[in-house]
């Protein structure tokens, strides 16, 4: 039997076993294998796999602009940071909340899934690369490409370093090519909750993939259009996932860095000249200003690494007849 076999053997036994056991614990770790049937739920890799997460407690989101024909600029910013909050505020033991936080910072240009460091082939300028934006852009347009289902509702892109799993970007694609979503709380509206939705993204976004717990999991692959609110606050599932990934500490004297770690720009790369040298208009709090040019450069080394890409997808369930 050849190694990579024997490895996915044991992932394939250790899944099993997991799965028996579900009901004391069952949420998964996306993973640098882009592997869903590999359920990691702590910091310890299996084989090559790693799991992911963001190595700072401070991570930072941008919107684009232009938000959406039916959905306003404000409306979605007032949604993602209810989402992120939700996630934030998650019940830990001993009453405490994670160990991470996530600052919405403002409108961006770009609304490209890209990230501006991977692969050996990034394009430098006078020593710098290109920043990034971890955006949340609505697709009005189109929603066409590989595994695009007409189902999806919304679609996660996360980049990463294979070798640590650490992330270095995120993007959020929210379909309303093909769906109507639904803000507030009218429950004679369209029947997809745009919280619900975006909060089961924001969980993406932080590291988690889909459980194996019971579809009332706010990580449970499919969207239950009968019961939409019940995603919007999360289950004892979700809660145990996201306070391993980010135990709590205390973080009111913890240096707060939201950039992205290749440095920020509001422009798509094309767009760009060098990296932006200023901060994002959101961003606050003690110790945001690391020099961009220092994360920029810190890249460099990240590139021998490489990068990986996984995709998250939200799909609407398909009730069982009668």
């Amino acid at each position: 039997m050849s190694t990579k076999s024997a490895r996915w053997l044991g992932a394939a036994v250790a899944l099993a076993a997991l799965a028996s056991a579900q009901q004391a614990s069952a949420y998964c770790r996306s993973n640098t294998c882009k592997a869903s049937e590999l359920c990691l739920q702590d910091d310890l890799p299996v084989g090559d796999c790693r799991p992911l997460r963001w190595k700072n407690s401070c991570i930072g989101f941008n919107i684009q602009e232009d938000a959406s024909s039916e959905i306003s600029y404000q409306e979605i910013s007032d949604v993602l940071d209810a989402a992120f909050r939700t996630w934030e505020e998650a019940p830990c033991d001993g009453g405490r909340t994670p160990g991470m936080r996530v600052q919405n910072l403002g409108p961006v240009s770009c609304g490209a899934v890209e990230l501006n460091a991977r692969d050996g082939k990034t394009r430098i300028v006078d020593g710098l690369v290109p920043g990034n934006a971890n955006v949340v852009v609505f697709r009005d347009m189109s929603w066409t490409g590989a595994g695009r289902d007409t189902d999806i509702l919304a679609l996660t892109t996360v980049q990463f370093d294979k070798n640590t799993g650490d992330l270095w970007g995120a993007d959020m694609e929210i379909n309303t090519h093909l769906h109507d979503f639904t803000v507030g709380d009218d429950s004679a509206a369209p029947r997809d909750d745009l919280l619900a939705i975006v909060t089961h993204e924001a969980g993406h976004f932080l590291g988690l993939d889909h459980t194996l717990a019971g579809p009332e999991a706010t990580m449970h692959a499919r969207y239950n259009d009968k019961d939409p609110m019940n995603y919007r606050t999360l289950h004892a599932d979700d809660i145990a996932g996201i306070c391993q990934i980010y135990p709590p500490r205390d973080l009111s004297t913890a240096a707060c860095n939201p950039i992205p770690p290749h440095g920020f720009s509001p422009e798509c790369a094309e767009d760009q000249v060098v990296a932006c040298g200023v901060a994002p208009p959101g961003a606050g709090g003690a110790g945001w200003s690391v020099p961009l040019a220092a994360a920029a450069l810190g890249a460099a080394a990240w590139l021998r690494a490489g990068a990986r890409r996984r995709r998250e997808r939200l799909q609407r369930g398909r009730p069982a007849a009668g």
